[in-house]
């Protein structure tokens, strides 16, 4: 009974902490970006290169050498493209943030959920910044911004919860395990690759897309795909059930997060 109100007490925490500092972690991820871009003279738009980049080069391979004839198969890689880099930056940085902190955590200058926080809100604010870039390939290519685009906050704060829930797990294990990030690095990207991010899922059989979506990570980019490539409103089942698994994600990440956080002075 204890351990049940201890978890539920950590959770509680967690949601807690992110309405309290809200604003210190504005800040930081603010700063963060600012410091990334310091002395370029391009500034954000270094963000928009390596996607940029990975755009021309699967155009050019799907369109031009194996003559994809999809209707403008670029906003749509670029649909899957933008999010799932904020995703996996997100949690790329956020795995090794809190044991690269030194003396942030270990005199307990500010709450270490608050560093997790901010490494997310930085890759947020390089993703919303490439958002104008996305809308001008959609009006390029004559496809329409419509009523869904409602849902974006939505799907936002969604994949932002989810995100944070993967990003605590694994920051505070990398603490104790320093592998940890360099497996995330390459998990992250086999990830990517079975993401229905440079082909469509209805390419695949009916088994293997079976096995793609038990990974909630392929609803959340099927949600900005139907948002802004095909201008429809996300399923609403889709959009239930990733609410729920992100909740109950953050929720037990967190809690492991807040059990080990006592230890990180320790091992940093």
């Amino acid at each position: 009974m204890s351990l049940n109100n201890s978890s539920k007490n950590s959770i509680a925490e967690g949601f807690n902490i992110l309405i309290k500092y809200r604003y210190l972690i504005w800040v930081l991820s603010l700063k963060e970006l600012k410091t990334q871009y310091r002395g370029s003279y391009l500034g954000f738009f270094w963000s928009l290169v390596n996607p940029l980049l990975l755009l021309i080069i699967y155009t050019f391979l799907f369109v031009v050498v194996f003559h994809n004839t999809a209707k403008a198969y670029p906003v749509y890689l670029f649909c899957g493209i933008l999010p799932y880099t904020w995703f996996q930056n997100s949690i790329i940085i956020s795995t090794s943030s809190i044991s690269n902190a030194g003396s942030l955590v270990s005199k307990s200058l500010i709450p270490p959920e608050v560093i997790v926080m901010s490494k997310i809100g930085s890759n947020l604010l390089n993703y919303l910044l490439s958002i104008p870039i996305l809308i001008l390939f959609i009006y390029i290519f004559k496809l329409r911004i419509g009523l869904p685009v409602i849902y974006f906050p939505l799907i936002i704060a969604i994949t932002f919860l989810l995100t944070a829930g993967i990003s605590l797990f694994f920051a505070a294990l990398n603490v104790f395990y320093r592998d940890i990030q360099f497996i995330i690095l390459n998990l992250t990207t086999f990830i990517y690759f079975s993401m229905p991010i440079m082909y469509f899922d209805k390419q695949l059989p009916i088994k293997l897309r079976h096995i793609i979506y038990l990974d909630p990570i392929a609803y959340v980019m099927k949600c900005f795909q139907d948002i802004f490539y095909y201008n429809m409103f996300p399923r609403y089942y889709y959009v239930a059930g990733i609410l729920i698994v992100s909740v109950i994600v953050f929720m037990l990440g967190y809690s492991y997060f807040a059990i080990r956080k006592e230890l990180f002075s320790e091992f940093i």
